[in-house]
């Protein structure tokens, strides 16, 4: 493609060199670099890829963009572009290079800090039993027709995300549903995205190492409605009031309270499923999700919503519910023994003590919790999870998630500060599956074993960016079939 037409809509911009060259792909990452591509400079988190401009020119960039603070050095035969945002750049030329994608499909978005993969899952899976030709993009896969593809992050860049799109588009899908986390709307991966339908969940603290406050989070989750025919939001949720005088398209809500457009009623929580009753065009529906939790009703509602604002019939959305199954949320791992364990991917206080709390409410014996904290992310978060754990489980065991460069010792102790504050029993083990051996050790009858923070997740990252396979699913198992029919050991 002729560089000429790739960078046609970019505003504002200079440009230093010829433009009458063909490019032949985009790249941001400057080892991916080739031959004859286009080189976007964007700041990521540890890396600024200004620094390796001279690295993509040797490996045969032969068109660069670059902020128009940046001092280059003009070299021959490279043509240089100047612009103010270079991320806003890299969305504006990933989209043109692949003949604008999404403008071909019509997108759900989905933001808040707690249900965006399970409502995800939940519209996808409705649509698919409606009969629509539907893609996912999201935090544990991207998928569309029979393609399965491990996700990195919750939201791609904006290159990986328009090529995704391509494929989608070429896969002949009519819907996609997107996770769009609030990285991706203020680092504008999703910039020039259009959403029929954008979906706000809820709000609550996390993800401030990068947001610094409350206020930045809102304000980034609220982009998503900037570029949004209709918003569904949760109306009990506490920032929804604020969110709603930043919003401008149309409105309809879903929650328990009587502000609610759709509202269930009847709600019925054990273990093992949620049941509740709701009315959908005036005929009182019973609704069966095999996801215990009462944040499962909240997903479910917001799903129906954007579902049967579709049209999809209710037959669909029954049985799409009922079958449904999300990767590491409220995962019930099968062990057959007389206590149970649930794998989730609670992260922040507030998931956390969602789990703790719905759990609680129906658990029949003592509900143990397994968690620990991510390393070189929030550490404001780590002694207020100790501290909800503490209050909330009837026993803890404190140990680590992907510690990356911290120091494990110094997170948990992180974590054991906040825990105590409260009466909580707990103990400390780093190894985490030595932390979960021993928590299905300490389990008798009726108890509820919640391992929490990698749901999902099928490793840990650990220091020097080692990377080792770690699916506590297939841990859990293992530890069950090795211990006796009675567990020996105590609190």
């Amino acid at each position: 493609m002729l560089l000429q037409y790739l960078i046609e809509n970019l505003e504002d911009k200079e440009v230093i060199g010829n433009i009458n060259v063909t490019i032949n792909k985009i790249e941001y990452n400057s080892k991916k670099i080739e031959k004859g591509d286009l080189f976007v400079a964007i700041s990521g988190f540890n890396e600024d890829g200004h620094n390796y401009i001279d690295e993509a020119i040797q490996k045969g960039a032969i068109a660069i963009l670059v902020k128009k603070d940046h001092d280059i050095k003009e070299e021959q035969g490279i043509t240089f572009i100047k612009v103010e945002d270079t991320r806003i750049a890299l969305a504006k030329v990933s989209a043109t290079y692949y003949d604008n994608p999404a403008s071909k499909l019509k997108m759900i978005g989905i933001t808040g800090t707690k249900g965006k993969t399970t409502t995800a899952y939940m519209i996808r899976d409705i649509l698919l039993a409606s009969g629509k030709k539907t893609g996912m993009i999201g935090t544990i896969y991207n998928t569309y027709g029979d393609k399965k593809i491990e996700a990195t992050r919750t939201s791609p860049e904006s290159l990986d995300l328009q090529k995704l799109l391509k494929d989608m588009v070429d896969a002949d899908m009519e819907y996609v549903v997107m996770e769009v986390s609030s990285h991706a709307l203020d680092l504008n991966r999703v910039y020039g995205i259009h959403y029929i339908i954008g979906v706000f969940t809820n709000l609550s603290q996390d993800h401030l190492d990068y947001h610094k406050t409350m206020d930045n989070y809102l304000n980034a989750k609220a982009k998503l409605f900037e570029s949004s025919d209709f918003a569904i939001i949760n109306s009990d949720d506490i920032y929804t009031p604020r969110l709603e005088k930043m919003i401008k398209c149309k409105t309809a809500k879903y929650g328990l309270d009587n502000e609610a457009n759709i509202t269930a009623v009847d709600v019925r929580i054990n273990n093992n499923f949620v049941e509740f009753k709701m009315y959908i065009n005036k005929m009182l529906q019973t609704v069966t999700i095999n996801i215990p939790g009462r944040y499962t009703v909240y997903n479910a509602l917001a799903a129906i919503a954007v579902t049967s604002m579709l049209g999809a019939q209710m037959d669909a959305i029954l049985v799409a519910l009922k079958e449904i199954r999300v990767p590491g949320r409220s995962e019930v791992v099968d062990i057959e023994k007389t206590f149970a364990v649930l794998i989730d991917y609670a992260h922040s206080p507030s998931s956390l003590e969602a789990i703790l709390l719905n759990t609680k409410r129906y658990a029949k014996g003592r509900v143990i919790c397994v968690f620990g904290c991510g390393g070189n992310r929030d550490v404001e978060k780590r002694p207020a999870m100790g501290e909800i754990a503490g209050k909330y489980a009837d026993f803890t065991v404190i140990t680590t998630d992907n510690p990356r460069e911290e120091n494990p010792k110094k997170i948990m102790k992180d974590i054991e500060e906040g825990i105590k504050k409260t009466k909580g029993l707990y103990k400390i083990i780093e190894n985490r599956k030595e932390a979960i051996k021993f928590a299905m050790r300490i389990a008798w009858k009726n108890d509820t074993i919640i391992i929490a923070g990698k749901g999902h997740e099928t490793y840990q990252l650990l220091k020097g960016n080692k990377k080792i396979s770690f699916d506590e699913r297939q841990i859990v198992k293992d530890i069950a079939k090795e211990m006796p029919d009675k567990n020996i050991e105590t609190f």
